[in-house]
Protein backbone atom coordinates (compact mmCIF):
# COMPACT_ATOMS: atom_id res chain seq x y z
CA UNK A 1 0.00 0.00 0.00
CA UNK A 2 1.19 3.26 -0.89
CA UNK A 3 1.87 6.31 1.51
CA UNK A 4 -1.63 7.75 0.64
CA UNK A 5 -3.59 4.81 1.09
CA UNK A 6 -2.00 3.96 4.17
CA UNK A 7 -3.12 7.45 5.47
CA UNK A 8 -6.65 7.08 3.77
CA UNK A 9 -6.70 3.43 5.90
CA UNK A 10 -5.42 5.55 9.03
CA UNK A 11 -8.55 7.80 9.20
CA UNK A 12 -10.37 5.11 10.06
CA UNK A 13 -8.52 4.24 12.99
CA UNK A 14 -9.72 4.27 16.75
CA UNK A 15 -6.72 6.50 17.57
CA UNK A 16 -7.24 10.21 17.34
CA UNK A 17 -3.53 10.41 17.49
CA UNK A 18 -3.37 8.37 14.30
CA UNK A 19 -6.26 9.82 12.55
CA UNK A 20 -4.76 13.57 12.62
CA UNK A 21 -1.51 12.49 11.92
CA UNK A 22 -3.12 11.14 8.69
CA UNK A 23 -5.19 14.16 8.08
CA UNK A 24 -2.43 16.42 8.29
CA UNK A 25 -0.13 14.19 6.35
CA UNK A 26 -2.69 14.05 3.45
CA UNK A 27 -3.60 17.76 3.46
CA UNK A 28 0.53 18.06 3.20
CA UNK A 29 0.48 16.26 0.23
CA UNK A 30 -1.83 18.00 -1.55
CA UNK A 31 -0.57 21.36 -0.93
CA UNK A 32 2.65 20.25 -2.24
CA UNK A 33 1.73 18.31 -5.21
CA UNK A 34 2.52 20.83 -8.03
CA UNK A 35 5.75 21.36 -6.69
CA UNK A 36 7.42 24.35 -4.62
CA UNK A 37 6.92 27.50 -6.32
CA UNK A 38 3.13 26.77 -6.44
CA UNK A 39 2.65 25.67 -2.95
CA UNK A 40 4.08 28.98 -2.41
CA UNK A 41 1.69 30.99 -4.60
CA UNK A 42 -1.06 28.60 -3.14
CA UNK A 43 -0.01 29.47 0.59
CA UNK A 44 0.38 33.33 -0.58
CA UNK A 45 -2.97 33.34 -1.54
CA UNK A 46 -4.34 31.69 1.24
CA UNK A 47 -2.79 34.16 3.29
CA UNK A 48 -4.74 37.25 1.44
CA UNK A 49 -8.42 34.47 2.14
CA UNK A 50 -7.53 34.35 5.55
CA UNK A 51 -6.57 38.00 6.01
CA UNK A 52 -10.33 38.73 4.41
CA UNK A 53 -8.43 40.17 1.35
CA UNK A 54 -10.96 38.68 -1.04
CA UNK A 55 -10.59 39.82 -4.39
CA UNK A 56 -6.55 39.73 -4.52
CA UNK A 57 -7.01 36.33 -3.20
CA UNK A 58 -9.35 35.30 -6.09
CA UNK A 59 -7.57 36.57 -8.51
CA UNK A 60 -4.23 34.82 -7.21
CA UNK A 61 -6.56 31.54 -7.28
CA UNK A 62 -8.10 31.86 -10.37
CA UNK A 63 -4.22 32.57 -11.78
CA UNK A 64 -2.97 29.26 -10.27
CA UNK A 65 -5.62 27.46 -11.69
CA UNK A 66 -4.93 28.61 -15.18
CA UNK A 67 -1.27 28.21 -14.71
CA UNK A 68 -1.88 24.81 -13.28
CA UNK A 69 -5.30 23.03 -14.26
CA UNK A 70 -4.45 19.84 -12.63
CA UNK A 71 -3.32 21.63 -9.09
CA UNK A 72 -6.16 20.00 -7.08
CA UNK A 73 -5.38 21.51 -3.65
CA UNK A 74 -5.74 25.43 -5.98
CA UNK A 75 -8.93 24.29 -7.03
CA UNK A 76 -10.28 23.52 -3.39
CA UNK A 77 -8.63 26.42 -2.11
CA UNK A 78 -10.54 28.54 -4.91
CA UNK A 79 -13.68 26.55 -3.84
CA UNK A 80 -13.58 27.51 -0.01
CA UNK A 81 -13.06 31.64 -0.88
CA UNK A 82 -16.03 31.59 -3.37
CA UNK A 83 -17.72 29.72 -0.87
CA UNK A 84 -16.69 32.48 1.74
CA UNK A 85 -17.84 35.11 -0.82
CA UNK A 86 -21.41 33.45 -1.03
CA UNK A 87 -21.19 31.82 -4.75
CA UNK A 88 -22.19 28.56 -3.93
CA UNK A 89 -22.71 27.48 -7.24
CA UNK A 90 -19.21 28.14 -8.19
CA UNK A 91 -17.86 27.17 -5.81
CA UNK A 92 -19.60 23.55 -6.26
CA UNK A 93 -18.04 23.50 -9.78
CA UNK A 94 -14.52 23.79 -8.11
CA UNK A 95 -15.17 20.91 -5.95
CA UNK A 96 -16.60 19.15 -8.72
CA UNK A 97 -12.64 19.63 -10.21
CA UNK A 98 -11.33 19.19 -7.01
CA UNK A 99 -13.29 15.49 -6.89
CA UNK A 100 -12.51 14.90 -10.74
CA UNK A 101 -8.56 14.66 -9.56
CA UNK A 102 -8.71 13.37 -6.46
CA UNK A 103 -12.27 11.26 -5.84
CA UNK A 104 -11.11 10.93 -1.89
CA UNK A 105 -10.91 14.51 -1.12
CA UNK A 106 -12.54 14.68 2.00
CA UNK A 107 -12.51 18.48 2.08
CA UNK A 108 -13.98 18.77 -0.88
CA UNK A 109 -16.74 16.55 -0.20
CA UNK A 110 -17.40 18.31 2.82
CA UNK A 111 -17.03 21.97 1.07
CA UNK A 112 -19.31 20.91 -1.80
CA UNK A 113 -21.71 19.92 0.97
CA UNK A 114 -22.05 22.95 2.33
CA UNK A 115 -22.20 24.93 -0.49
CA UNK A 116 -25.20 22.57 -1.53
CA UNK A 117 -26.83 22.84 2.14
CA UNK A 118 -26.65 26.63 1.46
CA UNK A 119 -28.40 26.44 -2.18
CA UNK A 120 -31.34 24.12 -0.20
CA UNK A 121 -30.13 20.56 -2.39
CA UNK A 122 -30.24 18.86 1.07
CA UNK A 123 -30.39 15.28 -0.72
CA UNK A 124 -27.11 16.03 -2.51
CA UNK A 125 -26.04 17.88 0.40
CA UNK A 126 -26.57 14.37 2.16
CA UNK A 127 -24.85 12.74 -0.51
CA UNK A 128 -21.42 14.28 -0.30
CA UNK A 129 -21.64 14.36 3.62
CA UNK A 130 -21.84 10.59 3.37
CA UNK A 131 -19.37 9.77 1.51
CA UNK A 132 -16.85 12.38 3.33
CA UNK A 133 -17.76 10.48 5.95
CA UNK A 134 -17.32 7.19 4.22
CA UNK A 135 -13.17 8.35 3.49
CA UNK A 136 -13.03 10.31 7.51
CA UNK A 137 -15.89 8.35 9.77
CA UNK A 138 -15.05 10.08 13.08
CA UNK A 139 -15.20 14.03 11.19
CA UNK A 140 -18.63 14.39 13.22
CA UNK A 141 -19.27 17.60 11.59
CA UNK A 142 -20.63 15.39 8.57
CA UNK A 143 -23.13 13.91 10.24
CA UNK A 144 -23.99 16.88 12.26
CA UNK A 145 -25.02 18.41 8.48
CA UNK A 146 -26.58 14.92 7.12
CA UNK A 147 -29.44 15.85 10.62
CA UNK A 148 -29.45 19.11 9.47
CA UNK A 149 -29.94 18.69 5.88
CA UNK A 150 -32.61 15.85 6.59
CA UNK A 151 -34.45 18.43 9.20
CA UNK A 152 -34.95 20.62 6.61
CA UNK A 153 -36.27 17.92 4.20
CA UNK A 154 -39.88 17.68 6.10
Amino acid sequence: MDKTGQYLADLKSDDPSVREHATRELWIHWHSQAGPEREQELNEATRLMDRQQHDQALEMFQALVEKCPDFAEAHNKLATLLFMMDQFEESVIECEEVLRRIPHHFGALNGMGLCLFDLRRYEEAIRCFQKALEIQPYAMNNLTYIARCRANLN
